[in-house]
């Protein structure tokens, strides 16, 4: 096995996800489940922290 020199290690270290960019991808799904669930049924209700929506009967 051949031993790895610093610019290749760094060349195979992968980045980091950050808690702010994985709570935007979080926060874009369920933005993207609420378009589907509202588009999809002809009534319900949706609850969110300080949102609430409600349609049909």
């Amino acid at each position: 096995m051949i031993p790895l020199n610093e610019k290749e290690m760094k060349q195979l270290k992968g980045g980091l996800v950050t808690a702010t960019a994985l709570l935007g991808y979080v926060a874009v799904a369920a933005g993207v489940a609420a378009i589907i669930k509202i588009i999809t049924s002809s009534r319900g209700k949706i609850s969110i922290p300080g949102i609430n929506i409600q349609w049909g009967d």
